[in-house]
């Protein structure tokens, strides 16, 4: 073993001292000795030959094309890119990696079965290999994700880069036949060239760049392709830092669900409590969801976010059940991503079961610009019915910010529609924004559906919006946001000073 591993470093290390450029220098000086020691016919073998044993040890790229690789047999991912780095480096040439993603793949997999999604990938996979040429290489990674090696040369700079990344991208992307019907399946792609990085550069350090300019492209979007550089490494850097953040503040419960109470206006009753999430910082304090709602979004926590504020939620409620403290309802954020989670609703459903509360006391507030794909978007309204089903309500949040249609509004399934802060926001001193607001409370009224006006934080803005006939209010003027112990001693003393007040009252009538 140890003899046929000298043999191979030996072999490496005539390879790259007869391949360099460094080589051509000694041609005239081999030629003249062939010339001095055997006249003109040794010269002339010498000019023949020397070229041929230059290009055999790889001093011109690649003589023959390498075979295509593939998932079983062939050369290995690792042992290609080292090969193709060495041969740049020595070279002068550039080698670049392409990493494509096709999300949509796993979708295939779920709806019609693991050999479409074959079949589905082995078509790709010969598009793009039909792209290419002879000693390029495509790997498979995954059920859903390509690899696509270039093999060194002297004019592969990034305008060409950017040029291969468009067509393969359009190539993958091409309609697809599955079980009689037509899909298109978008595609991300991210690019490491090796122009990028120095000399020092290993196989592995540059597939991991490439995934990582892919990792910043499938954050952008279908159809978005990323090309590495210092600046997207730095950014990626900082989304990794801060998923670990959240990821570690969640393992370790820093991250707690507080309670804002909603009010019957008319009655100044408790009529529920939304639910916000709060990050107990150690090196800088409270952190409110707007700041740290992005990383997770990027680093895709959300749903294990989302999860956690539902389960602490409920808990508190249960609790305070016990207690005899009367909150009627919990109102809940539901991200993209979960409203996209085909298993929402079977999960959901489970939780709901396992802390025995009821579905119908659960509303879940879906933002206004995510409905916008709600006529198309048959995961989405696959889920939001499915959970109107199982006994859930729906609010429609941030009402009035965005481009709602009437007809989605006369459609969807939702209890209620809370007005956006902004258009409470002044609304005392603003003649615009009371009838804006006003025509909205009589579209809602015509509707049947409750109003909701957030954000109330003076007595005038809550003198208005009771005289316009708004049902419920929330803000700051009624009170800020809780953790569990403070809303449970807040909804104690409420209800304290609630008794008192009735037992006053009959005093008064007796």
């Amino acid at each position: 073993m140890r003899t046929l591993f000298e043999l191979a470093q030996l072999r490496r290390t005539l390879r790259r001292g007869l391949s360099g450029p460094q080589m051509l220098a000694f041609l005239p000086a081999l030629c003249l000795a062939a010339y001095w020691g055997g006249g003109e016919v040794l010269l002339v073998l010498c000019a023949l030959t020397t070229p041929l044993v230059y290009a055999a040890f790889g001093g011109f790229g690649h003589w023959f094309d390498r075979p295509e690789a593939h998932d079983s047999g062939g050369p290995s991912l690792a042992r290609v890119a080292q090969d193709f780095l060495e041969i740049a480096r020595h070279n002068g040439q550039t080698t670049a990696c392409f990493r494509i993603a096709l999300p949509e793949l796993d979708r295939i997999a779920e709806r019609y079965g693991p050999d479409a999604a074959a079949e589905t990938r082995n078509l790709i996979a010969s598009r793009l290999r039909t792209m290419l040429r002879g000693s390029d290489h495509v790997f498979s990674d995954g059920n859903s994700r390509f690899i696509v090696l270039i093999s060194p040369g002297f004019r592969v700079r990034l305008d060409n880069l950017l040029d291969l990344g468009k067509r393969l991208c359009a190539n993958a992307e091409s309609p697809v036949s599955i079980a009689g019907t037509t899909h298109t399946l978008p595609a991300c792609i991210g690019i490491a060239s090796s122009l990028n990085f120095g000399r020092n550069v290993t196989a592995s350090s540059w597939l991991t760049s490439a995934s990582a300019a892919l990792d910043e492209a499938l954050m952008s979007g279908p159809g978005t392709m990323r090309l590495w550089s210092d600046r997207l490494a730095r950014q990626h850097r900082s989304r990794r830092d801060a998923n670990d953040r959240i990821s570690q503040a969640l393992d370790e419960g820093a991250i707690q669900a507080h309670f804002q109470p909603q009010f019957h206006i008319r009655t100044d009753e408790t009529a529920g409590v939304e639910v916000f999430a709060r990050w107990m910082d150690a090196e800088r304090g409270t952190l409110a969801a707007s700041e740290f709602l992005n990383a997770a979004r990027d680093s895709g926590q959300l749903p294990r976010l989302g999860r956690t504020m539902f389960l602490q939620a409920v808990t508190a409620h249960v609790a305070w059940d016990k207690a005899g403290l009367q909150v009627d309802t919990i109102s809940l954020n539901l991200s993209d991503a979960e409203l996209r989670d085909p298993d929402l609703c079977t999960r959901l459903s489970g939780d709901l079961d396992r802390c025995g509360f009821p579905a119908h006391r659960l509303i879940l507030e879906i933002a206004e610009h995510t409905l916008m794909d709600w006529s198309g978007d048959d995961m989405l309204r696959r889920n939001i019915l499915g959970l109107v089903e199982l006994g859930c309500r729906f609010d429609l949040d941030e009402f009035g910010a965005g481009t709602t249609s009437l007809a989605i509004l006369r459609e969807l399934p939702i209890s209620r529609v809370k007005l956006h802060s902004l258009l409470i926001k002044g609304i005392e001193a603003s003649d615009d924004s009371r009838r804006t607001v006003d025509a909205i409370l009589g579209l809602c009224d015509r509707l049947e559906l409750p109003v909701v006006a957030t954000g109330i934080e003076t007595h005038q803005q809550l003198g208005v919006i009771r005289d316009l006939g708004c049902a419920f209010g929330q803000g700051f003027l009624f009170a800020a946001p809780m953790d569990c112990a403070q809303m449970h001693q807040w909804l104690s003393e409420r209800q304290q000073a609630k008794q008192a007040a009735n037992g006053a009252r009959i005093q008064r009538i007796k």
